[in-house]
């Protein structure tokens, strides 16, 4: 009976996977993208920042990892200044139902067109961007 159920919550666990994950092709590569854990994938293998990197070349790589206690982390950028960062869960943490504020700095990847890439954030001049839960749960990136 154990067997049984853990078989299917394997089984069920893989399809919410599945189901919850956003799949883009970059050139003849076919990837996804899974929205809870801020992870990407390819052929179900979760890529390195590095891989992820050479794909999202524009966009600085943030690790989750790397914010303080108080879920904060300091980027510097000009008064009118544009800085793309790219979010990447480094972590075991999931971030389901949370979003980028202002959404003004949720950007848009070309390639990419059904749901969106919430890791991919814009900031604009000294404004500070919000990862954040209904909850109340946050992250922030603060601009100097």
């Amino acid at each position: 009976m154990k067997k049984v159920l853990l078989s299917l919550s394997l089984m069920l666990s893989f399809c919410a996977f599945a189901q919850d994950n956003v799949n883009f092709n970059i050139g003849e590569r076919e990837f996804s993208y899974n929205p809870d854990t801020l992870k990407f994938y390819e052929s179900s293998i979760t890529l390195s920042p590095d891989e992820i990197q050479a794909l999202f070349s524009d966009y600085q790589i943030v690790l989750i990892s790397k914010f303080d206690k108080e879920r904060k982390y300091h980027i510097k950028n000009s008064l009118f200044g544009t800085k793309k960062i790219l979010l990447l869960n480094d972590d075991t943490r999931t971030f389901h139902n949370f979003f980028i504020y202002p959404t003004s700095s949720r950007s848009e990847f070309k390639e990419f067109k059904n749901g969106e890439i919430k890791s991919l954030i814009t900031v604009y001049g000294k404004k500070n961007v919000r990862l954040k839960h209904a909850g109340g749960d946050e992250f922030e990136i603060v601009v100097k």
